[in-house]
């Protein structure tokens, strides 16, 4: 198999939710493949970085619960939020280390989003449903 068969199944495959044959068959094609192995190793550390993100403690300010209280009940509000006390320079490192890989996953979001709405458009003209117009 060539890289760009092999490709889309490397996030499986870092994730352990491949079927082991497909394990098997990424795994023969990285033994031989200097640029799919380095695309494992970067998935590989992005899964790493979000892993040790989502291990530390972010206390909310205290406003944020009457924030999201006066949106619940439809007030509009124009305070200025600040910035969540996150540690803004991991964050910035893992963006930088991982944005090939991010842009990646932003695509393949996009992608999704549109076919998503392509085939509810086909079912909805199937059912007979037609857009509104104005």
């Amino acid at each position: 198999m060539n890289c760009e068969q092999i490709l889309p199944y490397v996030p499986g495959f870092v994730g352990g939710e491949l079927r082991p044959q497909t394990v098997r068959i990424v795994g023969d094609h990285l033994t031989d493949c200097a640029s799919c192995s380095k695309e494992v190793a970067v998935q590989r550390r992005v899964v790493a970085s979000l892993a040790t993100l989502a291990e530390r403690e972010v206390e909310a300010p205290a406003f944020l619960a009457d924030v999201i209280l006066e949106g619940v009940h439809g007030r509009s509000f124009r305070r200025v939020l600040p910035v969540l006390p996150l540690p803004v320079a991991d964050v910035a490192r893992v963006i930088t280390d991982n944005r090939e890989a991010i842009a990646q996953a932003a695509g393949t979001a996009l992608v999704a989003a549109g076919a998503a709405y392509a085939l509810w458009r086909a079912l909805r003209a199937s059912r007979g449903v037609r857009p509104a117009t104005s």
